[in-house]
């Protein structure tokens, strides 16, 4: 009669790793539907939006700023402003959406915010990559000329949106219908972002108080990594949403601390 061999016994961290892992995968099924069609829906958000944005407004921004390709000019805008908006809203409804899971004491829910995360990052650096590389197939300049300036500005925008996904999912767990109000809110700042028009446009008496808005700072920021003669105003800086994204993270994981059981609660 054969021994049986002795069951290995994982530490902590290889647990978390194979958690996040099916967690990841779990998403990854999720929002992609299993099927190729999720994949191109995922990629034509952004180019149908890219599409418009440049058929209305290309002919103002040539008049506004002649010596920045209003293509490039919109996607470094755009998919940034694209990726902390998707870190917000889908980590905000990850601990809801995944609560059935909870009944597994490996599962916490914590991890279903990262593992959310960790698609969402991925999902929309691939979209970046494809559209800058798309740009350079059709002849405009696509390479950042400080791409570690780039590195550092994308890190805190990341850390800016899923902090805030996190606050977001606690705080709205007991009221689900207060998601809807961060969507909304979510628009008007699309707009006082800098998406989709140069910010040294905007009359000088509204700039102090647009520029109260960390991601603004993060997406002009952006913008100037790739083009050289950008022109940042007065004011914008890293430092401040960086501050803005540290107090937003500590603030969100006191409050994920603080009610952490009742959130893991499945009933």
């Amino acid at each position: 009669m054969s021994e049986r061999s002795p069951r290995v016994k994982r530490s902590p961290w290889q647990i978390q790793q194979a958690v996040l892992f099916a967690l990841f995968l779990r998403e990854l099924k999720t929002r992609l539907g299993g099927r190729w069609l999720g994949v191109f829906w995922v990629l034509l958000e952004p180019v149908a939006h890219i599409a418009v944005m440049t058929t209305l407004f290309s002919l103002a921004h040539r008049a506004a700023m002649p010596s920045i390709e209003y293509p490039v000019f919109l996607i470094t805008g755009l998919i940034p402003f694209f990726m902390f908006r998707g870190l917000v809203t889908r980590l905000m409804e990850a601990i809801h959406s995944n609560r059935g899971l909870f009944a597994y004491r490996q599962v916490k829910p914590i991890d279903t915010v990262i593992a959310r995360a960790m698609l969402e990052i991925s999902l929309q650096s691939i979209v970046y990559l494809i559209a800058l590389g798309t740009l350079g197939w059709l002849g405009f300049h696509f390479l950042p000329v400080r791409a570690l300036e780039l590195a550092g500005v994308s890190a805190v925008l990341i850390m800016l949106g899923a902090s805030l996904g996190l606050f977001f999912a606690v705080v709205t767990n007991e009221i689900p219908q207060a998601r809807a109000i961060v969507r909304i809110s979510l628009m008007p700042l699309y707009f006082v972002s800098g998406v989709i028009f140069p910010v040294h446009t905007i009359p000088p008496q509204y700039l102090p108080l647009l520029q109260l808005n960390p991601v603004l700072h993060l997406i002009e920021l952006s913008r100037a990594s790739f083009f050289p003669q950008y022109r940042v105003l007065q004011g914008i800086n890293l430092a401040y949403p960086a501050g803005f994204a540290l107090l937003s993270l500590f603030l969100a994981l006191m409050l994920y601390r603080l009610r952490r059981h009742q959130l893991a609660s499945v009933v």
